[in-house]
C-alpha cells in the first residue's frame, strides 16, 4: 500500500503519477504501476464517481477527484497519463499545461492528430498496444500490457530530458510491457494497418451476416465465426472516434484491402484456383511467420472447448479446477448441453499460453477438450 502523503520511492524513479481515465486502459495501468512497477502515490480523475471509489477501496489509487474538481491531486507527479478520448484531452490542455509535472503523455492508439495538438513541451505521446473489446473499470486487468508493445512518440519540440525519458521506458518494462521509440506517422499507418483495419473487417462481416441471416444463419455462425468476429463487439463509440482520427492513414489502406477483396472476386469469377491457391498460401506462409511471443494491438485471447458428460458439478469444478492453476477465463459459453447427452463448454482465455495450460491440466483431470 502506497503512503497516503505520496511519501516513498520508486525503483524506476518515478514516484507520483496521474491518472486522467479511469476506463479500461487508465485502470489497467493504475493495477499494474501499484502491483508491479510499486508506484507509492497514483492519484487518479474520472467523471465516473463508481469507478474512484472502486479503485479507492481496492487500494489501487491514493487519491481521487472529478473533473470538474480540477487536477490540483496531480501537482508534482512525475508522470501524468491521459488515458481519454483526444476531444476531451484537448478540452482540458489548458488546466493540464498548467501543471507542475515532469512528463504528460496520452495513450491513444492515433499519435498524428494528438502530436499536433498538444504542442506542449513536457508531452510524450504513448500508445500501449494492448486492450479488449470489453471497457470500464471492471473490466482493468492488472497483467494487461504483459509483453505487449508500447510505442512512445517523441516530438520534434520536446524537451523532456534524457534522464526522465529513459525513466519512463524503465517504468513500461516494469509493467511488463516493452518500451518502442516511433515516429507518429509511421506508427499510425502501421496501426491502421493491423489494428484499425481489422475492426472494420471484423464489423463488415458481422453486419453483412446480420443482413443475410435468414433466421437460421446466426445458428451456424455460433462457432467460428463468433472468434473472427469477436472485436466487432468493442465500444461503437470509441470506434467511431478512433477511425475517425485515424481516416487519413485507415482510408488508403482500406482501399488497398478492398482492391484485394476485389482481386480475390475476379479470381473466384474466373475460376483461377491455382491463383485463388497462391492467394491462401501467401496469406498463411505470412501469417505463420508473425512473432507469438507478444502481444499486439488486438486482444490475443485463445479459446478452448471442454466436453461435458451430464452431470451436476461439472462446469464448477472445471471452473475451480482452472482457478486453482492461475487460469483465467475471460468468457463461458455452453453449447449444444443435451439431457443424458452433455454438451461443449467454450472457454475464452487470456493468451494461448493460457490455452496450452488449460488443456493440459484438464485433460490430465480425465476432461477431454481441444
Amino acid at each position: 500500500m502506497a503512503n497516503r502523503d505520496g511519501s516513498g520511492t520508486s525503483e524506476t524513479g518515478i514516484s507520483r503519477v496521474g491518472i486522467l481515465g479511469l476506463g479500461l486502459i487508465g485502470g489497467s495501468l493504475a493495477k499494474a504501476l501499484r502491483a508491479k512497477a510499486k508506484v507509492p502515490y497514483i492519484a487518479a480523475v474520472d467523471i465516473d464517481g463508481e469507478a474512484g471509489r472502486l479503485a479507492m477501496e481496492e487500494g489501487v489509487i491514493d487519491a481521487f477527484s472529478r473533473p470538474g474538481q480540477g487536477y490540483a491531486i496531480f501537482e508534482d507527479c512525475d508522470l501524468v497519463l491521459l488515458c481519454t478520448p483526444l476531444a476531451v484531452i484537448i478540452e482540458e490542455l489548458p488546466a493540464l499545461g498548467r501543471l507542475n509535472v515532469g512528463i504528460l503523455s496520452d495513450v491513444g492508439s492515433v499519435k498524428e492528430p494528438v502530436m499536433e495538438s498538444v504542442s506542449l513541451p513536457n508531452f510524450i505521446g504513448g500508445h500501449p498496444m494492448a486492450g479488449s473489446e470489453r471497457h470500464g473499470y471492471v473490466c482493468s486487468n492488472v497483467s494487461l500490457f504483459e509483453n505487449a508493445i508500447y510505442v512512445l512518440c517523441v516530438g520534434s519540440n520536446s524537451t523532456v530530458s534524457a534522464v526522465r525519458l529513459t525513466a519512463l521506458e524503465k517504468l513500461i518494462r516494469s509493467i511488463g510491457a516493452i518500451p518502442v521509440r516511433m515516429d507518429a506517422g509511421e506508427h499510425d499507418r502501421r496501426v491502421a494497418a493491423i489494428s484499425h483495419l481489422p475492426h472494420v473487417a471484423a464489423s463488415a462481416l458481422s453486419l453483412l451476416a446480420a443482413r443475410l441471416d435468414d433466421g437460421d444463419l446466426a445458428a451456424l455462425a455460433a462457432g467460428g465465426f463468433r472468434d473472427i468476429t469477436r472485436i466487432a463487439s468493442s465500444d461503437a463509440a470509441l470506434w467511431a472516434e478512433i477511425t475517425s482520427a485515424s481516416s487519413g492513414s485507415l482510408v488508403p489502406i482500406l482501399s488497398e484491402y478492398i482492391d484485394l477483396l476485389t482481386e480475390v472476386r475476379e479470381r473466384l469469377e474466373a475460376g483461377d484456383r491455382r491463383s485463388t491457391e497462391s492467394f491462401f498460401a501467401q496469406a498463411a506462409h505470412y501469417r505463420n511467420s508473425l512473432p507469438t511471443g507478444g502481444r499486439g494491438a488486438l486482444d490475443a485471447t485463445s479459446s478452448l472447448t471442454v466436453y461435458l458428460e451430464d452431470k451436476p458439478g461439472e462446469l464448477g469444478a472445471i471452473t475451480t479446477l482452472l482457478g486453482k492453476e492461475g487460469i483465467n477465463i475471460r468468457n463461458i459459453n455452453i453449447r449444444n448441453f443435451r439431457t443424458y447427452e452433455g454438451g461443449q463448454l467454450h472457454l475464452l482465455l487470456e493468451n494461448s499460453a493460457q490455452a496450452v495450460r488449460a488443456y493440459s491440466i484438464l485433460k490430465e483431470a480425465g476432461y477431454e477438450c481441444d
